[in-house]
Order: structure tokens, then sequence, then C-alpha cells
């Protein structure tokens, strides 16, 4: 079995991507909601609760974890790594390829306020922006938007463009998305940048990664695709009507106390 984990919705954007690429492995999705967003909350709290998720799902007969938030994985993956014995895949912003796209010399990453104060993404910039500027800018409000799957609403738009406008003025040729809330996003960043500047989105090459160590690591599918979903909200009903909106079909929700 695979497992995800995001302080909330956001990582329904990697599993998709994983779905589709692994369509015969189980996957267990668990929301962190009851602690959502972890972008407020300390290093030391990301990774206590980190680590009490992680060895929840790995109970479970997780063969995988994705660290489907970028928060989580900027304070976490390391922790995580050292307690779990099964292969972590954690999520970060795709600075090293928009960097070596960039034609101007300028790109923007679009994060948490956590994840871009993270010493893991000053690493990525150190290693891999080289002379290229990189504009890190915090998506104020975007996680509790699509949290509450207002995707396309007045105050959806008005934070998007609070953010996006201004990079439009700064010569930016690439956009790496940091916060795997974001992709879902993507429509209303695209309609201001129109396709003359690059939006990067980690997903797709996170479920490259997943099947490359599940192979790796000799782990077979067990033929069986049932996809968990669960909360550690109190209400599943929350979760479970947005699943349409951002995977495409419904489920049923699972309630998890893990205090």
């Amino acid at each position: 079995m695979i497992a995800m984990f995001d302080s909330g919705l956001g990582g329904l954007s990697i599993w998709r991507a994983v779905q589709a690429t692994l369509p015969d492995w189980p996957i267990t999705y668990l929301a962190d909601q009851a602690y959502c967003p972890y972008g407020g909350r300390s290093k030391v709290e990301i990774i206590a609760r980190s680590l009490k998720v992680g060895r929840y799902l790995h109970s479970q007969s997780a063969s995988l974890l994705v660290v489907a938030c970028n928060t989580a994985t900027t304070a976490a993956v390391a922790a995580l790594r050292q307690h779990l014995p099964i292969p972590i895949v954690g999520v970060e912003p795709a600075i090293k390829p928009a960097a070596a796209a960039s034609r101007t010399g300028r790109i923007a990453v679009l994060a948490t306020q956590a994840t871009l104060a993270s010493e893991r993404v000053q690493a990525l910039l150190d290693k891999h922006a080289g002379e290229v500027e990189v504009l890190r800018r915090p998506g104020v409000g975007w996680v509790e938007q699509v949290e509450a799957g207002e995707l396309d609403s007045a105050l959806t738009r008005a934070r998007v463009a609070a953010v996006v406008q201004p990079l439009l003025q700064e010569n930016i040729d690439h956009i790496a998305l940091g916060c795997t809330h974001y992709p879902f996003l993507s429509p209303l960043i695209r309609e201001l940048t129109g396709e003359q500047i690059a939006l990067y989105d980690p997903a797709e090459a996170i479920a490259r990664r997943v099947d490359s160590l599940l192979q790796q690591h000799g782990s077979d599918s067990i033929g069986d695709r049932c996809y968990r979903f669960i909360t550690t909200a109190p209400d599943t009903q929350p979760m479970a009507s947005m699943l349409p909106l951002l995977i495409g079909h419904g489920h049923a929700v699972e309630s998890l106390n893990l205090e």
C-alpha cells in the first residue's frame, strides 16, 4: 500500500498523479485537518505531528510513504527517514529545473511562509539557483481557499491576484509551485500570467519517483485498487464533499483521532 499525508487536501494533487501512474496500487491518503494548516506551526510541532502521522500509516502496512506537503517535507522528512523503515518521498519546489530553464535570470517560488523560510529551501537555492534571482512569495490565504473548496470565488481570485499580479512586473519567466495546495489554483494563476511564464507542478515527478522506489525495493501491488481517505477532523463530510471537485470522484471518508 502507498500511503501519503498532508495537513489537508492539497496533497490530493499528488494523489492524482500517483494514482494515474500506478493505477493498480492501493493508496491511503490522510488529511491532518485537525492541525491544518502546518504553515503557521513551529518546526518542532511539525516534526512531532509528522512522526505521529507517519507511524500510524506505517502501522497500516504502508510500503512507501509520500509526504505530500512541502511544509512537512522541509521540517520533518529527515526525522521520518530516521524513524520509519520504509522509503519516504518528500516534495519540494522545482527550483532546479526552473532555474536551469530561465532565460531572464529571474524566477519565483510560491509557497507557505514556513517553507520559504526553511533551511531546506535555502539549501536548494544555494545548490541550484546559481546566478538566477529567485523571488520567494507566500500564497497568503491560498491554502485556506482550497480547503474551503473555493477554487474560483471572488475572494480566491483576489488573493491569487495579490501575489501573482506584482510578479508580472518582475521579469520572471518561471514560477515553481512550492505547496501541494497551489496546483488547484493553477487555472487562476495561468489566467494572469498567460503562456509566457512556465508553471512547475512537482506532482508528476513525485509519481515517477514513487514508481522507481517501489521497483527498487521489489514491492509489488496486491492488485487491489483500494483507496482509503482519512481525516483527523471529527466531521468527515467537508472532506467527502471535496473529493469529487479535487480528484474527480467521491469516496467514503474515515475520521481518525490521533491525539
